[in-house]
């Protein structure tokens, strides 16, 4: 084969190439596949953003809503960055679903753009995979099964929560007693700067203030009413000359105590028990008086609020926190020798049977079918966490000019609640 020859054939397929392709793309703009065509041969206007805190990337998407299919469409995307004067220029396709009089192009309106960013963040990811709908449907799902096996369930449960919190508590509380006694000085150190700081300078005067009138109010006439049948029963005799004969050099001095046991048990109890309906009645009146206290349950909360914003003690208190419990190699020895005890297993396994339906479709909610493909919260979860996509987009309106300038960029809006991605990117199904 001559070199003319392969030249001939070389020319050929290429014109062949172009020919087939340029059918293609013909075809596909007359059948719909227009945001591919739009891509490479629409034209496109541009606008400029002001993004101060340059929180724009080149080929980050813009999108609007369509009114008539009700449904997000891409209609540009970033084209140019100018970090000097913090700008970026928005590339505008020709509208997609739009007629060529679309306020896009009208001078008459102008654009708004907002700025949506995605943190990835649990709650972020959460309002993704399950918007307040499916929410809601999840929730009915699980209520209906709880009330169909929520007694079997808990029976099966229930004992091994016990035996758990029965067989952690000693050693947490061991190590608790141990961790303490690891900061002993730190807390010696907190304690004497709160007792400075807030017993002496905040809750003294408080209680003089605020709670010691409240008791005097609703206490003082039982008190009184106690006290002087308590005194009325008290024999001085009986006290003194025990008192003389337990100072003396005598064998036995315990004569006073004695004497003061017998009459707290056979004089003081039954006065004080045939007074309780009137201290049951005082304590009630002074829990009520101080609960309604608007003075007092504001400095409580103050006081409160101090401890747990001082810094030292926080630190204090997670280390000790993690040491008696998350640390705690004993404490999680105790988990595993229960819930992997061959009663847990079969307790386990009930349960499993009786829940793993609704589990079943509760995954074929959040996740997808084979039938029906992946949930397009579960694609946009995947696209944002796993691949690094969709983390920045904007979303355009258009409303009647409101006097700004149309020669300077347009005020970038900062979202404040989170939305999903406008869009879903999936394979086509055929």
């Amino acid at each position: 084969m001559t070199t003319k020859t392969i030249r001939l054939l070389g020319a050929a397929f290429w014109a062949g190439c172009l020919l087939i392709g340029g059918g293609w793309l013909i075809a596909s703009s007359r059948s719909g596949s227009q945001p591919l065509v739009s891509a490479v041969w629409a034209p496109m206007d541009s606008v400029v953003l002001s993004d101060p805190a340059s929180a724009l990337s080149i080929g980050d998407a813009a999108f609007s809503m369509d009114p008539e299919r009700d449904e997000w469409h891409q209609v540009g995307h970033v084209r140019q960055i100018n970090p000097d004067a913090k700008t970026a220029t928005l590339a505008l396709y020709e509208p997609l679903n739009l007629e060529r009089n679309s306020p896009f192009w009208d001078p008459e309106h102008s654009i708004h753009a907002t700025l949506h960013r995605s943190s990835g963040r649990l709650d972020d990811v959460m309002a993704t995979l399950l918007p307040q709908p499916k929410r809601e449907q999840l929730a009915k799902k699980i209520s209906q099964a709880m009330r169909e096996h929520g007694e079997e369930i808990s029976e099966a449960m229930l004992p091994l929560v016990f035996e758990t919190v029965r067989q952690s508590l000693p050693v947490i509380e061991l190590e608790l007693a141990a961790s303490l006694k690891r900061h002993d000085a730190e807390l010696e150190s907190i304690t004497t700067r709160f007792r400075e700081e807030i017993i002496q300078d905040q809750m003294v005067p408080l209680v003089r203030t605020e709670v010691l009138p409240v008791l005097r109010l609703h206490g003082r006439k039982p008190a009184e009413e106690i006290g002087r049948e308590i005194w009325g029963k008290a024999s001085l005799w009986r006290f003194g000359w025990r008192a003389l004969y337990d100072s003396a050099p005598l064998p036995e001095r315990e004569l006073l105590r004695e004497e003061w046991s017998r009459f707290v048990e056979e004089e003081v109890v039954p006065i004080v028990e045939d007074h309780l309906d009137e201290i049951a009645a005082a304590v009630e009146a002074i829990l009520r008086d101080l609960a309604a206290n608007d003075v007092l349950r504001e400095r409580l909360g103050n006081v409160a609020l101090q401890i747990v914003q001082d810094d030292e003690a926080r630190d204090l208190l997670r280390t000790i926190v993690m040491e008696a419990v998350v640390e705690n190699e004993r404490l999680r020895q105790v988990w595993v020798d229960v819930w992997t005890s061959a009663e847990a297993r079969e307790k386990l396994r009930i349960a499993g049977e009786r829940l793993e339906p609704v589990i079943r479709e509760i995954g074929d909610e959040v996740i997808g079918t084979r039938r029906d493909g992946i949930e397009p919260g579960f694609a946009r979860v995947l696209r944002n966490q796993i691949l690094g996509k969709d983390k920045v987009w904007l979303t355009l309106k258009t409303e009647p000019h409101s006097g700004a300038d149309p020669a300077q960029p347009i005020a970038l809006r900062i979202a404040t609640d989170f939305t999903p991605y406008p869009v879903v990117h999936l394979a086509s199904p055929e």
